[in-house]
């Protein structure tokens, strides 16, 4: 895994092959197909560490921090930003590459439904959403991690051109935002 890791993340899905991963880890073809069936398989346990490390991460941040909701906002949201940005192989694995190979897009459309369920689950407990709002708290969840998604990939590609810091205080005023406003959507949305 480390070196489809590194070949994927540096090289690129189109250069990856299982000769070139087995020769990379210093391991023959047999051993390789007594772990993955494919390549694909391969590409996809790589992208399933990074996704789950990254929510992994940005829970245990969110569980440190101080009893805040803009405090915890930010620790999730930095943790979780830096676990895939830190590396910038992780980071082309999770956002770029994804559109090279149709394994890494599934694996990547899977990836934003999970997150978007923990991030559900972290509005219901901070939040406090208004009785009867799930499909709204739903939505909301999948805008917030759909959009912060392509602003990264945006910034990761040149688009955005703002600090680190500056993404992170903007994927926060967001997720604030949308939750600040949540009795207030689910009323207009209810009439």
């Amino acid at each position: 895994m480390d070196a489809a890791l590194d070949i994927i993340g540096t090289q690129g899905w189109a250069a990856t092959t299982v000769r070139g991963v087995c020769e990379q880890a210093k391991v023959g073809p047999r051993f390789f197909y007594e772990s993955f069936d494919d390549l694909d398989a391969l590409a996809a346990a790589v992208h399933d560490e990074i996704i789950e490390t990254a929510i992994r991460s940005s829970l245990d941040a969110l569980a440190a921090a101080p009893d805040d909701i803009a405090a915890k906002t930010r620790a999730a949201v930095t943790a979780i930003l830096n676990s895939v940005v830190d590396d910038p192989r992780r980071a082309r694995i999770a956002f770029a590459e994804a559109h090279g190979s149709e394994i890494l897009m599934r694996r990547r459309a899977a990836a934003m439904r999970t997150i978007a369920d923990v991030v559900a689950e972290q509005e219901r407990a901070l939040f406090d959403p208004p009785a009867g709002s799930e499909t709204l708290v739903r939505a909301v969840s999948l805008m917030i991690t759909g959009g912060a998604a392509e602003l990264v990939l945006a910034w990761l590609d040149g688009g955005m051109d703002i600090s680190r810091d500056e993404l992170i205080n903007l994927c926060v005023e967001f997720v604030l935002t949308f939750a600040d406003n949540l009795t207030t959507m689910a009323a207009r949305l209810a009439h």
